[in-house]
């Protein structure tokens, strides 16, 4: 029965075979491979898979060889820009005769030459793009150098204010003691006024201490 299957669609792809001989399609020849569990899965694929359809014939087989021959064989990126442009007109061909007119086949040297244009212009984005790149680096390490240099002026603008603040500190201190220093200068002169008016015989020597320290100091 699988034989029979198989022989079936051989003719039906176009082999036929010979009547008698090894080239025969017997189905009976044919069934000994489906008994091996090794085979038999590709053969069952083969017969429900393989038709007319999505298999070359001999004059397609010939035309292709033709075709690779005279150089008018499309591969890769030319056969998929090719595929592209015939899509782009195939469901609406009238539409776009009735717009722009009728418009000429394209051949393989403009399908070429549109891309090798496309490639450049590709190439030339890429540049372009790697000169901006290059420009965004140089601008992020200049930012990076002027941050690092606006840390270290903050840096030095907090150790200038501390040292500022210890000398204004230090400057208090001796504000209070030389008030200090003419309060009791003050209150000295006041003594010996009094004691030089005759008012008093004694000047304070608590005073007369004070007085002397505070001028030593």
């Amino acid at each position: 029965m699988s034989g029979a299957r198989l022989c079936t669609l051989l003719k039906e792809l176009g082999y036929e075979g010979t009547k008698s001989g090894s080239d025969s399609l017997d189905p009976d020849s044919f069934e000994w491979p489906f008994q091996y569990e090794d085979t038999r899965p590709i053969l069952h694929w083969i017969c429900s898979t393989l038709r007319p359809s999505n298999i070359l014939s001999i004059s397609e087989l010939s035309q292709y060889e033709q075709f690779k021959q005279q150089g008018k064989l499309l591969e890769g990126d030319d056969l998929d820009f090719a595929f592209d442009s015939i899509s782009a007109f195939s469901d609406t061909t009238d539409n776009q005769e009735a717009l722009f007119g009728p418009h000429e086949p394209l051949n393989l040297k403009d399908i070429k030459e549109a891309t090798l244009a496309y490639k450049s212009e590709a190439a030339d984005l890429q540049r372009q793009l790697r000169h901006l790149q290059s420009q965004f680096d140089m601008l992020s390490s200049q930012a990076s150098t002027l941050t690092q240099g606006r840390r270290a002026r903050v840096g030095a603008t907090s150790v200038v204010n501390g040292h500022l603040t210890t000398i204004d500190d230090s400057l208090s201190g001796r504000n209070l003691q030389m008030n200090a220093v003419l309060g009791r200068i003050a209150s000295t002169s006041e003594e010996l006024a009094h004691y030089h008016s005759g008012d008093g015989n004694e000047i304070s020597n608590d005073n007369l201490i004070g007085s002397h320290s505070a001028l030593v100091v």
